[in-house]
């Protein structure tokens, strides 16, 4: 049976073979090029620390002009490959399939709907995974060798380094591949599935986008008019940031955006100095300012969080899946 799944998905494997090939053979080649780059300019020092006399200086950016970009497409490239593995090998699974009538030929076979649901899904998930995984090290490396040069300078909880690394991808991509395998047997066409696959997809991930941060345990940062909220910033994920009033109730934008805007100005029109600023502010109301945030040492229970959301989707997903087959005639 695997033999015979095998025969039918040649296509698609040999296609992640060549990526996987072409993939490896340009990021080395990039990554070679990209420290060449590093080490010409001078600025090896900057790939571990930030701060002068690295930010700023000539070299850095000239280095940056000439590889975010790259670096960026890369990272891009990891996002791109789940909806990709649901579009072109999960959609067309089982949907080519019942579309052409060649599951009444399996069905009437000795093997089970069970078995034969099983080993199409083995023989075209399994090779994706590793390929998704193989790829995604890459870039990791490539990512590595720039350091704080790079991208991840933003942060491990910036959604372009958040999407690509630990194990988010492998779970975007089963979530694409048993969203296009369900959508795929319910259709019985396999246009109809790529493209519902791929529109449902991206819905998905930018509803889902902001749930798993609201499902870990945030830090609650307070400090006066004008004090430094440092702990917030750089990379943390602020989930919510704002003012409170003197009894330490949260005030609503529409409820702070009026009053920031009339301690700017005297009543007069004259514009106010930055402590004539700060000092209004508690006599308006805007006693305190907060920021609820997760702080970078906690990507990993995000991460966490985020597998285990688009997991168990998959695993629903796949579970419809077979139960539609089954009815299947």
């Amino acid at each position: 049976m695997i033999w015979v799944s095998w025969r039918r998905q040649r296509l698609q494997l040999i296609t992640l073979l060549a990526m996987l090939v072409i993939g490896a053979g340009v990021v080395v080649l990039l990554r070679s090029a990209m420290v060449d780059t590093i080490t010409s300019l001078h600025i090896t020092q900057c790939v571990t620390q930030e701060g002068p006399p690295c930010s700023g200086s000539e070299p850095v950016t000239d280095f940056k002009v000439e590889w975010i970009t790259r670096l960026n497409l890369g990272q891009g490239a990891i996002l791109t490959l789940p909806v990709l593995i649901g579009v072109f090998i999960g959609a067309p699974l089982f949907a080519r399939e019942l579309e052409q009538g060649t599951h009444v030929l399996a069905f009437t076979q000795s093997v089970s709907r069970t078995r034969w649901m099983l080993s199409n899904l083995l023989v075209a998930l399994l090779p994706s995974v590793v390929v998704l995984i193989a790829l995604q090290q890459l870039v990791s490396w490539w990512l590595s060798a720039a350091g704080f040069l790079g991208p991840r300078s933003s942060g491990p909880l910036h959604f372009l380094n958040f999407g690509i690394e630990h194990f988010s991808p492998v779970a975007y991509a089963l979530f694409a591949f048993a969203l296009g395998t369900f959508i795929g047997v319910v259709s019985r066409r396999t246009l109809v599935a790529m493209t519902a696959a791929l529109t449902t997809f991206i819905v998905a991930r930018f509803a889902l986008a902001d749930v798993p941060g609201h499902l870990v345990p945030t830090r609650h940062l307070e400090a006066d008019p004008g004090a430094s909220m440092a702990e917030s910033q750089g990379g943390a994920l602020v989930m919510e940031r704002g003012w409170l009033d003197a009894a330490g109730r949260k005030l609503s934008s529409d409820t702070a955006s009026p009053l920031l805007q009339a301690c700017k100005s005297t009543p007069a029109g004259t514009p106010r100095t930055q402590e004539e600023f700060l000092a209004c502010l508690p006599q308006s109301g805007l006693a305190r300012q907060y920021a609820d945030f997760v702080p970078e040492s906690q990507a990993w229970q995000v991460h966490l969080v985020d597998a285990s959301i688009y997991g168990g989707l998959a695993v629903l997903l796949l579970v419809g899946t077979a139960l539609v087959l089954r009815r299947q005639s």
